[in-house]
């Protein structure tokens, strides 16, 4: 059988992001490598400055309208897809800063660390614009490889960094032989592994078809973390260096849901009526569990990681309404946890530098001896919870309004009852901060680089709640490709 490639100029533009990302692993490995007097923190700034091109490659790409398929479909480039790219590189970015102080406890393999995390954001890129099954197993698979090394990175100081790692490793193979299981039913019923043609196939739900997706579910719904497939998420948090617990809170979440959305609305969107119910159980159960069970925690990155199953909870809610708001709403509803989770965690960082402690009864008197980074934290945990006019109040707006249209009106019942839950361990972090008096009055410096990353996603989660309609307005542009869903 032979096989031929041709490639253009046109077909390389539509992976620039990846290429150029390609090239900036290459030259840091290259410096790390042969320059080895070169200060580790030149290669974060190298890092951040390429990151920093990369973006606004994407920005453009977005504003010229660039899109196409490339190998087959396999890989596709629409305004979809570059919204999930730009917010993993945004990610990227910050986390590469918040990481600049924390990794000087580190001794060795500094410079690789850097590497780790961009190999990551390569893979989530390009999962960002898979199109078939095959695609989506082995990025999500490429980019999962990265944070095997990255959670396990204490291991010569912290025990609890290798069992993290080692957990993820085991639970994340045993779920990935449950997804490749189930791509092989798909195909087995279907005939083809692309999107687009299973969705004109029009395949009769047979019961193979059914444990197909349900296995790909299973894979799917541990990567962002929903119950009941969220189980690896305290003990990865909570061992993982913090600056990687933030970055798994967000970035392999948001590549990961922009699959979910590809699967569900586009391909599998003629089934509806019968997987709407999983989801609508995996929302509630998600939000009702992350919420019970984050009031009993004494340490805040488990507090988090519980809070973080919750805010899935809610994104899944605009999932259930299976139109295209609904998937509006989740890609806004993605843009303001982003600022407030890793907000919320450069703060703990910023703590942990100083204290080496992450009980939340250790924040006693925050507010006394770091102002500042009370007030930001104060700010995060607001927005996660849903206060306005903060961006979660308008994220949580927009998704519970999705799903009225649909007549969801129980689930809405289920989000509005669990925010008052949430509201509870939110405040006791707050009233620790604002009530009770310091054990230790030490002043709480903060690194320049920590400050850009407090101050700018302090900035977000303002902007984002007092001024929503250009970013509402850039994900309903992006959607585009949901359109042909039943409802408004």
């Amino acid at each position: 059988m032979e096989f031929t490639l041709t490639i253009s100029f046109a077909d390389l533009l539509l992976m620039l992001p990846e290429l150029l990302l390609t090239g900036l692993i290459g030259v840091v490995l290259f410096i790390d490598f042969t320059f080895t007097k070169v200060s580790k923190n030149s290669l974060a700034w190298i890092t951040v400055a390429g990151l920093c091109g990369i973006l606004a490659s994407l920005v453009w790409m977005w504003a010229a309208g660039v899109q196409g398929a490339l190998f087959k479909q396999t890989f596709v480039l629409d305004p979809f897809a570059v919204f999930f790219k730009i917010v993993v590189v945004l990610a990227t970015i910050l986390i590469v800063l918040a990481s600049l102080d924390y990794i000087k406890r580190i001794v060795l393999f500094r410079g690789e660390y850097y590497l780790m995390v961009m190999l990551s954001a390569l893979g989530m890129l390009f999962m960002a614009s898979s199109n078939d099954l095959l695609t989506m197993f082995i990025t999500i698979e490429f980019s999962t490889f990265g944070f095997y090394i990255l959670v396990a990175y204490l291991r010569e100081d912290d025990l609890r960094s290798s069992e993290a790692g080692l957990k993820y490793f085991v639970l994340s193979v045993f779920t990935a032989a449950v997804m490749v299981f189930g791509i092989s039913l798909i195909y087995g019923e279907t005939g083809t592994i692309i999107f687009p043609e299973i969705a004109a196939a029009q395949p009769v739900l047979t019961g193979g078809l059914i444990i197909g997706f349900l296995c790909l579910l299973v894979g799917l719904g541990f990567k962002i973390g929903a119950f009941p497939f969220h189980n690896w998420i305290p003990d990865i948090y909570q061992g993982a260096p913090t600056p990687i617990t933030a970055y798994l809170g967000i970035a392999p979440k948001a590549a990961a849901l922009a699959i979910v959305l590809r699967v569900f609305f586009s391909t599998f969107g003629q089934f509806k009526p019968e997987w709407v119910w999983l989801v609508i159980g995996m929302a509630a159960l998600s939000m009702t569990y992350g919420n019970v069970v984050a009031i009993a925690q004494t340490d805040i990155k488990r507090m988090l990681a519980y809070s973080g199953i919750a805010q899935m909870g809610n994104m899944l809610i605009g999932l259930a309404a299976g139109t295209k708001m609904g998937g509006d709403s989740v890609m806004f509803y993605l843009l303001t946890y982003l600022v407030a989770n890793i907000g919320a965690f450069a703060v703990v960082i910023v703590f942990s530098n100083l204290t080496g402690s992450d009980r939340i009864e250790d924040y006693r008197g925050l507010a006394r001896r770091a102002p500042l980074l009370a007030a930001a934290m104060l700010v995060f945990l607001l927005s996660l919870a849903g206060v306005p006019p903060l961006a979660g109040f308008i994220a949580k707006i927009y998704v519970f309004t999705a799903a009225m249209k649909q007549g969801l009106i129980v689930l809405v019942c289920i989000g509005l009852v669990n925010i008052v839950i949430s509201m509870y361990y939110y405040l006791v972090i707050v009233k620790r901060m604002y009530i009770n008096e310091p054990t230790d009055r030490r002043p709480i410096p903060m690194s320049a680089p920590m400050q850009a990353v407090v101050y700018t996603t302090l900035a977000g989660t303002v902007i984002l709640g007092i001024y929503p309609k250009p970013f509402i307005e850039w994900a309903v542009s992006s959607t585009a490709l949901f359109a042909h869903l039943v409802g408004p």
